[in-house]
């Protein structure tokens, strides 16, 4: 296959890996800490860490995401790692599951 095409659908040298990870915020829920917990997620943990993600929370609490790297420079497993030790530090989070890499485009 050409590589315009391997481009075009995201194969080859041009497949996209992702994780999805889920946790649980154990604070008060809609709350200032709440928002500021979710500044951090996003600013230290997924930006910092060189991802981008999509999801979101329940009316439980219980936060459901789905991270793919942006920076190409960086090992995906190590910024998978990175994730979960980062939420496994927090003592206001009750992390619960993270899944193996899969391909962003054709793994759902």
């Amino acid at each position: 296959m050409k590589k315009r095409l391997r481009k075009k659908y995201h194969l080859g040298e041009f497949k996209v890996h992702c994780f999805d990870f889920t946790f649980k915020y154990k604070g008060e829920l809609f709350s200032p800490e709440e928002e500021q917990f979710y500044d951090d997620f996003i600013m230290n943990c997924i930006e910092g860490n060189g991802l981008n993600c999509g999801g979101g929370s329940s009316a439980d609490g219980t936060w459901e995401f789905t991270a793919h790297s942006v920076d190409k420079t960086r090992s995906i497993e190590a910024q998978r790692e990175a994730v979960k030790q980062w939420l496994e530090a927090r003592e206001d989070v009750q992390f619960e599951s993270y899944s193996e890499l899969k391909d962003a485009w054709y793994d759902y």
